[in-house]
């Protein structure tokens, strides 16, 4: 997924503003609120299961959005029935397990990683749709080739574009059944664009270089990273699993316009002086800092 370019004002799915996708940041270091359109480390590696729906998962979250290039995969409306392989390439193959830590989860953290084995990976160009459905991830969470090639348009115009990481998480929220489904600004609001988001209903963590996100977490990317991105949005995706020296996260957002995808994906990280992580786009290379994240086992399953 694109990750890191220069950042758009927030895609909010229900009033169709874009959000900034990985990718957006050019500079790699995001001025102020912004966000980016394209995720401390755990000692234990998380189980997976690397760029957006509301409760209808047709009317997707706000995907990563920006002026520069888009961060996360795309869902196709048209879901056709090929078995869909990431178009990036850094994405992890088809077929490898998103649980692949012996660490003891939670059901519900599980259930998350089940569903990304389910559901990804899968893209604009090669829709998988798993066995018994009708759609793959992306045409769930409101993305169509004619999307795809919009936002493109929108891009090559030096526009305001979407890309789908947050649609592709809202679709994810709204598949695992939870009682809160938010997109790109899950953090400040819900999936409609309305406060109080994840950190005002308590669900939030913010990262101090202690704590430390657990697989099935919804980790939040600031757009860029140092001082200057505080209080901003780069990216949003699934944290699969975490290790010392890179993350597995699973997102939309990725490809590049006018397709997308959802896959699991690998972000090589550093810490910075308060030893909290920074992770690097696996498509165009940009940092970004961990805000913090939705902590799972603090929502619900309705379902």
């Amino acid at each position: 997924m694109p990750d890191d370019g220069t950042s758009n004002p927030q895609d909010n799915s229900a009033d169709g503003s874009a959000q900034p996708t990985e990718g957006s940041d050019p500079s790699g270091n995001a001025a102020g609120p912004s966000q980016d359109t394209s995720s401390a480390p755990s000692s234990s590696p998380a189980q997976p299961a690397d760029t957006t729906p509301a409760a209808d998962p047709a009317a997707a979250q706000p995907a990563d959005t920006s002026t520069a290039p888009a961060d996360q995969p795309a869902q196709p409306a048209d879901a056709s029935s090929g078995a869909a392989q990431p178009a990036d390439a850094s994405t992890e193959p088809a077929g490898q397990p998103a649980d692949a830590s012996a660490q003891s989860l939670s059901a519900g953290r599980q259930n998350m990683l089940d569903l990304i084995n389910k559901w990804m990976p899968t893209s604009l160009s090669q829709p998988n749709v798993p066995s018994g459905e009708t759609q793959d991830l992306l045409a769930l969470a409101g993305w169509t080739k004619q999307k795809g090639q919009d936002s493109k348009t929108a891009k090559d115009n030096g526009q305001t574009y979407n890309t789908s990481c947050g649609d592709v998480l809202g679709a994810m929220l709204t598949l695992w059944h939870s009682n809160f489904v938010g997109a790109f600004n899950i953090r400040d609001s819900d999936s409609t664009g309305k406060p109080p988001g994840a950190k005002g209903l308590g669900y939030y963590v913010d990262a101090d270089g202690v704590q430390s996100p657990s697989p099935g977490d919804i980790i939040v990317l600031r757009n860029g990273f140092g001082p200057s991105s505080a209080g901003s949005v780069g990216h949003v995706g699934i944290l699969v699993e975490a290790g010392t020296d890179a993350w597995r996260t699973a997102d939309g957002g990725g490809g590049q316009l006018p397709d997308q995808t959802a896959s699991v994906t690998t972000r090589t990280l550093r810490l910075d002086n308060n030893n909290i992580p920074i992770l690097k786009s696996p498509t165009d290379g940009k940092e970004k800092q961990l805000d913090g994240w939705v902590d799972l086992d603090k929502l619900q399953q309705t379902g």
